[in-house]
């Protein structure tokens, strides 16, 4: 029996701030898998990549953030295998929210393959909102060297140095 693989498209972004010439990235421990990663979700039906990236930043790190340029600094795209069920919490408005993912691979998720393509964007804090969503157990201001070190996945620490590049971090 050939399984199924469900096609997903995600937006997120590289968040900053400077602080005089300093500048520093958000990033987040996701509550699903405890990992650090950078904060992107699903795109909605009739909802633009760009307007998702900026409206799961709020959601996920509990930051209002622009986008600094229309060009996304990278595209990645992986498979990830996981058990599927609408799990709900509050997100950072106090809103209710579903999770769709009940397991990934790591917790012994696995009935459902996914290809997921995730466009990232850089995006420039305009205002700390001070708590994320439920999605994120913690999120953290760092370094350049910090975030590269502390980010789980390949894929994002290729996003992240695209956007160290750009920001003259490298």
């Amino acid at each position: 029996m050939k399984q199924t693989t469900l096609e997903e498209v995600s937006a997120g972004g590289v968040v900053y701030r400077k602080t005089g010439a300093k500048i520093e990235f958000l990033i987040g421990k996701h509550s699903g898998y405890h990992k650090w990663v950078l904060p992107k979700g699903l795109v909605e039906k009739r909802e633009s990549q760009m307007d998702a990236a900026v409206r799961e930043v709020e959601e996920e790190v509990g930051v209002k953030a622009k986008i600094v340029d229309m060009v996304p600094l990278k595209i990645i795209e992986y498979y990830y295998m996981a058990d599927f069920a609408k799990i709900s919490g509050i997100d950072a408005k106090g809103e209710v929210s579903e999770r769709r993912v009940k397991k990934y691979q790591e917790e012994g998720g696995g009935k459902t393959r996914i290809h997921k393509q995730v466009v990232f964007y850089l995006m420039e804090m305009e205002n700390d909102l001070g708590k994320g969503g439920w999605e994120m157990e913690e999120r953290q201001w760092v370094n350049f060297e910090e975030g590269y070190r502390m980010l789980a996945f390949e894929t994002e620490r290729e996003v992240w140095e695209v956007a160290g590049r750009a920001l003259k971090c490298l």
